[in-house]
């Protein structure tokens, strides 16, 4: 189990070491967070105590992931001093997650807290910049960040060379609550109802014929529905298990403006890795052009069509690694 804790800034000071272990390690291997080897222990250390006091004056916020030993694997903080027409949004600084606790979602969970957080003080805007091509960046587009651009040259790398950053953005809409649900009841009709009326009109086939509930209500599927302030289901998504190791994801849907797809894609993910996979495949017709940009922009790539999608021209497949 990992928890995530809210620190002050006496709460910082107390994990010092930890903390500086963790940003250590992610510089070791290859983050670009602001440091450069040789970076000793010493001055990651001095970097969370100057944290701590920014903590105490309230110009940021800071989370931790600990593990079930009680021992912090993971960070994110909240830059919340800005100028007076800048009140609205916050920043997503030093997203970090010791390299023997990552592939676990601990990135996610850091993540969801930050914007818990965010929506609590009245936030409506995150934007953060991250080293361009990098896993963060994909971490983040799951997340429902959004690229805005591309800086060229933008810092120094271990290896001398100079590196772009990617600056994204999330406008925090209303809040949605994703939960586990049979995919047999009124709502979960309802929502595929809708998605197979859409896909009909897109493709000519709704697709349902691929669609199997009993695959799902076993120990390796799942169905989720996503709920508004409301109450109100606003968008569902499934998980079967296809062959060792992999899962596909299966009637995936939001409806217009919900914000849903990236919350729901990201909590499939999460429960895909909680249970033992280490891939997602999925289908989508060329013709969903909506959904083939949805799934590129997520960090899904491009397979070889599988199944009963073989020799299928119509078809194209995505896979993403978990």
């Amino acid at each position: 189990m990992i928890t995530i804790d809210e620190l002050d800034g006496d709460g910082v000071r107390a994990v010092a070491d930890d903390l500086a272990r963790v940003l250590h390690d992610c510089v070791a291997h290859g983050a670009s967070v602001g440091f450069l080897p040789p970076f000793g222990h010493a001055e990651a250390h001095r970097f969370w105590i100057d944290v701590a006091r920014q903590v105490d004056s309230g110009a940021r916020t800071l989370f931790v992931a600990r593990d079930t030993d009680g021992i912090v694997c993971g960070t994110v903080q909240l830059a919340l001093a800005t100028p007076a027409n800048g009140v609205h949004r916050a920043e997503v600084n030093k997203m970090l997650v010791h390299s023997a606790a990552r592939r676990r979602g601990i990135g996610r969970l850091l993540l969801d807290a930050a914007e818990a957080r965010a929506r609590a003080l009245g936030r409506t805007l995150l934007v953060l910049d991250t080293w361009t091509g990098s896993g963060a960046q994909h971490l983040y587009a799951q997340q429902g960040f959004r690229p805005c651009g591309d800086i060229p040259q933008f810092a120094r790398l271990d290896d001398g060379t100079l590196g772009a950053t990617t600056v994204m953005a999330k406008i925090l809409g209303p809040a949605l609550q994703v939960h586990a649900e049979d995919p047999g009841s009124p709502d979960a009709e309802m929502l595929l109802a809708e998605l197979s009326a859409i896909l009909h009109g897109i493709t000519g086939d709704s697709g349902a014929a691929s669609f199997d509930v009993a695959s799902l209500r076993g120990s390796g599927g799942v169905f989720l529905v996503a709920r508004d302030g409301a109450g109100r289901a606003v968008g569902c998504g499934a998980l079967r298990p296809l062959e060792e190791g992999v899962a596909e994801v299966k009637r995936m849907y939001a409806r217009p403006g919900s914000g849903a797809g990236a919350v729901l894609l990201a909590q499939l993910e999460a429960h895909g890795a909680l249970l033992g996979y280490r891939a997602l495949w999925l289908e989508t017709r060329k013709v969903n052009t909506r959904a083939v940009r949805f799934y590129d922009t997520h960090g899904y790539l491009s397979i070889p069509n599988y199944g009963r999608y073989i020799g299928n021209d119509a078809a194209l497949c995505f896979g993403r690694r978990l």
